[in-house]
């Protein structure tokens, strides 16, 4: 194979706008599919715990075991991102809510009387647990992080991208939920175009979850490794 078809790849993910474009992709899809589905293909499609629901639990699986995996073998910000993607996956499927009362991050599962005790310990031992994980996780990354943001490279900007994608996301999940508070519903053609935006995007952060792993782990030019910067050798 010609030396510049090797590097293509590295190009395309040395661009700091690799993500953000794909982001913008999955919105536009997420739009089109509303257009086009009908109100009933969209409640069997896009329902709590339906297929685009469970496809965005596998595929953060599937991200959670490929960073594990680099993580074992390179160490860096994979360890965080398995734990992150395996975190989402499980949250996509509702099983944060299923062996609990209220659920593992509602501070109502530790407050409220009706929680046995147990439960309570339970739950905030897993809490606890997480929170270690995370902890020592950003520790062991600090250095990576602050040469992501220093050298300005690509995946720093898909850092951002995703920093935002995630609170939006939030977001569009809880518009139904406002209007519902609210004491009004949201109109038909409003909720279908609110549940595409939001169960398609979701099925489409793994995708790019998976494309800020690459550009933090693939060399992006030849001779240039951001996966192995200076500070890894000193650990091994």
């Amino acid at each position: 194979m010609h030396p510049d078809h090797e590097l293509r790849p590295r190009y395309f993910l040395s661009s700091p706008f690799l993500l953000s474009s794909v982001a913008l992709s999955g919105i536009a899809l997420s739009l089109l599919a509303a257009a086009v589905m009908s109100a009933d293909t969209a409640a069997v499609l896009l329902h709590e715990n339906g297929p685009v629901e469970v496809a965005s639990a596998v595929l953060h699986f599937v991200v959670a075991i490929v960073a594990a995996g680099i993580w074992f073998r390179r160490g860096g910000l994979a360890g965080l991102i398995a734990l992150g993607a395996l975190l989402l996956g499980v949250r996509e499927l509702d099983w944060h809510h299923a062996f609990t009362t209220y659920g593992l991050f509602n501070l109502r599962q530790y407050l409220r009387p009706e929680v046995p005790v147990m439960e309570k310990l339970a739950s905030a031992s897993v809490i606890l647990l997480i929170g270690t994980m995370l902890l020592v996780l950003l520790r062991k990354s600090r250095a990576r992080i602050r040469e992501l943001m220093v050298q300005r490279q690509p995946a720093f900007y898909g850092a951002i991208v995703l920093a935002l994608y995630l609170p939006a996301l939030k977001i569009l999940d809880a518009i139904p939920r406002w209007f519902k508070e609210a004491g009004s519903v949201l109109p038909e053609t409003a909720m279908k175009y609110a549940r595409a935006l939001e169960e398609i995007n979701e099925m489409w952060l793994p995708v790019l979850v998976l494309l800020f792993l690459l550009q933090l782990y693939l060399p992006s030019r030849a001779g240039q490794r951001y996966a192995e910067p200076s500070y890894l050798g000193a650990h091994r």
